[in-house]
């Protein structure tokens, strides 16, 4: 199966530890990858390391991707991008002729804590779309039945993220008095709350003397992330309490190693939480902030390890007392056996055996967006703007694709491949054209 091509591409540090993920279970090991992560500022040098040892690293823009010469030679394409990204790059490589594309397929990151319609929208008419489990595919079924894309096929791929042997209950005594929470960066999003969050923590470790408290911070100083962030919890710690005490501290050691030393990991609503029971360490959920859609924690109230942490009495009696997630939660988010992403690598294979069983594409009032003409002018100018010579010929490339009678389009291509930089400055000039 080695002859199997698959290149996955990434926008942000989330896309990539999705493709990640992938890349780590058997099945992927056994074929051929390549990974696109899109330059981007402040994704973590770790992640791009990391990646970078699983298969064939890319760095190429979007616009220089959609038409790179290999792109045709591979097999199948994973999209794990943001936002309208994903539905813009189905619509552009449908612009290749009928039986040349590779196969397209794409997924979500873990758990899916909201707008799961609005980002299911993006990505139907891909060949599949991977989801956790039971809960994201009744709702997609929900969504999509009556529709033109009720056709739209699926694949369960889990939500087992990391190849580990099975850790026997024993472990958890050989293991020190360590509690880990794993900080989301808008998990609760207000700076009040998040203080709080931070001063809850904080009162948990003075009444547990004997334990060592870590937060595993989302990011480092510095790096970024798809969501925006106001306060780094680093500053937030030192605002809300000023000296923590001495057994409370931040640790940016990747969050597996933490795992595999922690007797209990905490989180509001993170995937985080299926990585611990991957690595013997037992999660539960911080209820201190309600079943608040808002920062995801409706979706894991069923799980059986709601636990107030402002309420309990200390570590000692949270380690006595905390129960194992519920078996049929776990089954129903993904979390089980007969979930796996080998699962996905056998109906890719199966699909690009048998054309006639791909998603043959109707117009549908479900989709959420049409290849933007006046997007891809916008980015152009940007890129020349930056110099960027390779991206700005790429998307006009692609401009001149769909609108093969427009003029300035053809004319900013026919500039942006002039050698001569005073030239090429000169015919820019003449031929530029605001697009807003």
């Amino acid at each position: 199966m080695s002859d199997f091509r698959i290149l996955l591409i990434g926008d942000s540090d989330s896309q990539l530890l999705a493709c990640e993920a992938l890349c780590q279970s058997p099945s992927f090991r056994s074929v051929d990858v390549t990974i696109n992560a899109i330059p981007r500022e402040g994704t973590p040098d770790v992640i791009l390391t990391r990646i970078g040892r699983l298969g064939r690293l890319w760095r190429h823009d979007m616009g220089r991707l959609l038409t790179h010469p290999q792109l045709r030679g591979f097999d199948a394409i994973g999209v794990y991008l943001t936002g309208s990204k994903i539905s813009d790059f189905r619509l552009a490589l449908d612009l290749l002729p009928e039986g040349k594309r590779p196969l397209l397929f794409c997924g979500f990151n873990g758990v899916v804590l909201e707008k799961f319609l609005e980002g299911m929208s993006w990505r139907l008419g891909y060949d599949l779309i991977s989801l956790s489990g039971p809960r994201d595919r009744d709702a997609l079924e929900r969504m999509i039945q009556h529709t033109p894309f009720a056709q739209q096929r699926s694949v369960m791929v889990g939500l087992r993220r990391n190849e580990t042997k099975q850790h026997a209950r024993s472990s958890q005594d050989e293991r020190p008095k360590q509690f880990l929470f794993a900080e989301q960066v808008v998990m609760p999003s207000s700076p009040e709350d998040r203080a709080e969050m931070v001063r809850i923590l904080a009162d948990l470790a003075r009444r547990s003397p004997d334990w060592q408290v870590l937060i595993k911070p989302r990011i480092a100083p510095g790096e970024s992330t798809f969501h925006v962030l106001d306060l780094h919890i680093s500053e937030t710690l030192r605002q809300s309490i000023g000296q923590p005490p001495e057994n409370l501290k931040l640790d940016y050691r990747p969050m597996p190693e933490l795992l595999r030393t922690s007797k209990i990991m905490a989180t509001i609503s993170s995937t985080a939480f299926f990585d611990a029971l991957d690595f013997g360490c037992r999660p539960l959920v911080m209820a201190d902030f309600g079943v608040n859609p808002a920062n995801g924690s409706h979706v894991f109230a069923g799980s059986g390890v709601w636990s107030s942490l402002r309420d309990a009495e200390d570590l000692d009696a949270l380690d006595q007392q905390l129960p194992e997630p519920d078996p049929k939660w776990l089954q129903w988010m993904g979390y089980g056996e007969n979930f796996q992403p080998e699962d996905l690598i056998e109906a890719l294979i199966d699909l690009k055996a048998e054309p006639a069983q791909r998603l043959k594409n109707r117009p549908g009032y479900v989709t959420n967006a049409n290849l933007s003409f006046t997007q891809l002018r916008r980015n152009a100018e940007t890129a020349i703007q930056a110099r960027n010579w390779d991206e700005a010929e790429s998307l006009l490339m692609l401009g001149t694709l769909l609108r093969p009678t427009h003029r300035n389009v053809a004319r900013r291509l026919a500039a942006v491949r002039i050698g001569n930089p005073v030239l090429k400055g000169l015919l820019l000039l003449i031929t530029f054209r605001d697009v807003g």
